[in-house]
């Protein structure tokens, strides 16, 4: 600012010994000159004062925007730092830990190596049900996996037993009777048949899945109860001595057929283990106890 001041009076003080001198045509146009100068020079200080003006006023409009700001935030420092200091005091009663992710103590955390067991996790199994082919039936079991620790077990039977085959110890060792309402009495006789299906509900808890390092569903010891439905169908025969056709002193064997209709509901609890052979394989043993009722089609009341 003293600059431009003086510049300014010294540029006066040379105009006034122009004035001074006696005027001359180039000193005239010399003079113009100057003037003109000084009189640009003079605008462009007008104009750098009035910025100079302005600048202090925007100055003060983005302070008082900024502390207009600052008070809408609702943020209290002392408040801050009793949070700080209560979270300070609660880390130092925290025991010393090593800190994660260095390799070092990468390496020192890494857990031993799990002894390798067959644990896959299906969704569903099929199993064939040996157990029941000597008595000519052929079971065959579909099981859906619900979560890791439930599943239900759906199987379907289907019956045809004789005296010979796989089934003949089984169907020997059977005793077919029917009822006589004449005489009001079971009537033995001779079975050559017997056939049917039914199914077997199961709904199954395997009772070690949520223990740590146990086999979830559809491996390990499970519990179970259980509902079975069959309708079983029976033909056999009897013999009895008829009269000859015109000729009462003689008499004849005659065979007659016999079909019944057994309906069979049973319901109950087991308990079991379901263990992998191999990777396709595994064998489930159970055992338990079940109430059974069988009633014959024609009768009123249960076998």
């Amino acid at each position: 600012m003293k600059t431009i001041y003086f510049s300014i009076f010294m540029l006066l003080a040379f105009v006034s010994s122009a004035f001074c001198q006696e005027p001359t045509p180039q000193s005239s146009e010399m003079l113009d000159m100057k003037l003109q100068l000084l009189n640009s020079k003079l605008d462009l200080l007008d104009t750098k004062i009035k910025l100079w003006e302005s600048k202090p006023k925007e100055l003060d409009l983005r302070l008082s925007e900024l502390d207009s700001k600052i008070k809408q935030i609702d943020f209290d420092p002392a408040e801050v730092l009793k949070r700080l200091n209560e979270l300070d005091s609660i880390v130092k009663l925290l025991p010393d830990r090593p800190v994660a992710g260095t390799p070092e103590q990468q390496i020192i955390q890494r857990s031993e190596p799990v002894e390798a067991s067959f644990n896959p996790s299906y969704n569903s199994a099929i199993m064939l049900d040996p157990a029941r082919l000597p008595e000519g039936t052929f079971s065959l079991s579909y099981e859906r996996i619900i979560d890791h620790r439930f599943s239900v077990n759906l199987t379907g039977m289907a019956t045809y037993s004789t005296e010979r085959g796989i089934s003949n110890r089984y169907f020997s060792n059977q005793k077919f009777s029917m009822y006589n309402s004449a005489l009001d009495r079971y009537d033995s006789y001779d079975g050559e048949v017997m056939s049917g299906g039914g199914f077997n509900l199961q709904f199954r808890n395997y009772l070690l899945a949520n223990h740590p390092g146990k086999r979830t569903a559809p491996f390990g010891l499970y519990a179970a109860p259980q509902f079975m439905y069959r309708l079983m169908k029976i033909k056999g025969y009897y013999s009895t001595y008829e009269p000859e056709t015109n000729q009462y002193e003689n008499y004849e064997m005659v065979k007659n057929e016999v079909h019944q209709h057994l309906r069979i509901l049973a319901g109950g609890v087991i308990l079991g283990i379901k263990i992998p052979v191999m990777k396709v394989l595994a064998v489930d043993f159970f055992a338990g106890g079940n109430i059974r009722l069988a009633k014959y089609k024609d009768e009123d009341g249960f076998t």
